[in-house]
This record gives structure tokens, C-alpha cells and sequence, in this order.
């Protein structure tokens, strides 16, 4: 089994860190895959030693990937006393993602009426030059992945803020503690044909088209904004749900060849 401590021919700390962070972001993504197509099962003990050895890295990486999904929702538990996967059905978590949608874009228009203070404009810009630095990468790897997680979760959240209303923040908690339904639980698939760079670009373009309504103070279209992003994002997140983008590729059936060597059309 690889060891993951650090030695002095390995390269800089940096180095090293972001080797360490790439391996951990790798185990996440896995073990989110395995638990959405239920390949681990809902109810069933995570076991630690055996994913390690099956993706060839420590114990260590794989108890840090059960920490985030814990706080996705996706297990409960603790390194201590281990991991036990969650239940849920796709119908929970898309109707709890469509309920997500909706009090985001209620937040935004009732930012827009409370009038947003610079604070807010100066987090939300933050998050578009976050956006647009990855976009720019023109690809979407493990590290981006990470950053552009937490860059979703801190647009939204912004929002939300924003609208100045406690209960509503309270709600909205509540309803991201669903697995996969928070804005940082962005399902990510190692599979080939889920274009995480596409759906990144197609994410930044709608924080784009909102935060210029809210700059605008069009609280009308900064609603109908929010809820278009949701709809879109809960639409992909459906699809990776039913497995259209995990389910295997069928093998290509080679034409039969005629004589002459040209295949029959």
C-alpha cells in the first residue's frame, strides 16, 4: 500500500501538499461516485481498510474524503467510530433541490429590495474572479473541482445573506443539509462522458447573468435567474442520479465487411 508521508526526495512542501490534496480530492470523487450508483449502500458500514487498498492509497485520504461527505450529507459517523452511508431516494433530493432554487431566488429579490451593501457586491465579485480563473484553466481537475466548489458555495451563500432574514437562513440550512443538495456538494464523476469543465462554464455564466441583475437592481429577473440555475443544475444532478452519465457504453458493433474489403453501409 503507498505511503503518503512526505520525504525529503519528494519535492517541495508545496509540492507535497498539493499531492496530498490531489489524493484526497481523487477519494472524494470516487466515493461519491460509489455511493450515488450504490455501489456502497445505503446503511452500510464504509470500510476504511478495504477502499484504501482498492484505490491504492493509506487510510488517511480515504477517513479525510468521508469527512467531507459526511458534511454533504451522503454518511454520518466520525474516523472514531467509522462511517455508515446514508439513505436517501433521487425524489428527496431533487424536491429538495427544487425547494433550494426557490429560497435562492426568493433571497435574491429580496436583496435586491433591501438594497445590497458593498459588502455583498465585493463578495460576489470575488466569486466571479474565482470563476473566471478556473474557466480560464480550460479544464476541470481535482483541484479545480475543489475550488470551484467552494467558490459556488460562497456565491450562494452570499445571496442568501444578503436577503437579511434569519428564518430564511435557517430554512435554507436546513434544506442543504440533504445530501448533495448544498451548493458546495457538486457531484462530480470520474466517468469520461460527464464534462465537469462544461458544467463549470455553464454554472459561472449564469453567476455571471445574476450578478449583473443584482447589480442592476432587477429583483424580478435576479429571481427568475436563480431559479433557472437551479432548475439547470437539479436537471444534470437527475441525470447523474439515474446514471445516464455513469451507466457503461455499450460496445460499438463493428459493420460487417463485404468483399472488396468495404464495409457494408
Amino acid at each position: 500500500m503507498p505511503d503518503d508521508r512526505l520525504t525529503p526526495d519528494a519535492g517541495t512542501a508545496c509540492d507535497g501538499a498539493a499531492a496530498a490534496s490531489s489524493r484526497v480530492e481523487h477519494v472524494t470523487v470516487k466515493l461519491r461516485e460509489m455511493i450515488v450508483t450504490h455501489a456502497l449502500p445505503a446503511g452500510a458500514r464504509v470500510p476504511e481498510r478495504d477502499l484504501a487498498e482498492l484505490l491504492k492509497v493509506s487510510r488517511t485520504p480515504v477517513r479525510v474524503a468521508l469527512e467531507i461527505l459526511a458534511a454533504e450529507g451522503l454518511v454520518r459517523g466520525s474516523p472514531n467510530r467509522g462511517f455508515v452511508v446514508n439513505a436517501f431516494s433521487s425524489e428527496d433530493i431533487l424536491s429538495a433541490f427544487q425547494v433550494r432554487s426557490m429560497l435562492e431566488g426568493f433571497a435574491a429579490r429580496t436583496a435586491v429590495e433591501r438594497g445590497l451593501q458593498p459588502s455583498t457586491i465585493k463578495r460576489l465579485e470575488a466569486c466571479i474572479l474565482e470563476g473566471e480563473a478556473l474557466v480560464a484553466q480550460g479544464r476541470c481537475d481535482a483541484e479545480g473541482m475543489r475550488r470551484w466548489s467552494a467558490c459556488n458555495g460562497a456565491f450562494h451563500a452570499a445571496i442568501v445573506d444578503a436577503a437579511g432574514l434569519s428564518a430564511l437562513g435557517k430554512v435554507y440550512d436546513f434544506t442543504a443539509r440533504m445530501p448533495l443538495v448544498s451548493p458546495v456538494a457538486i457531484l462530480f464523476t470520474t466517468d469520461r462522458r460527464d464534462d465537469a469543465y462544461a458544467r463549470m462554464v455553464d454554472a459561472h455564466g449564469d453567476h455571471l447573468r445574476i450578478f449583473d441583475a443584482l447589480r442592476r437592481e432587477e429583483g424580478d429577473r435576479a429571481d427568475y435567474l436563480m431559479r433557472e440555475h437551479g432548475y439547470r443544475s437539479r436537471e444534470r444532478l437527475g441525470e447523474l442520479l439515474r446514471g445516464e452519465a455513469l451507466r457503461p457504453v455499450p460496445p460499438t458493433r463493428a459493420r460487417p465487411v463485404a468483399k472488396g474489403g468495404r464495409r457494408e453501409r
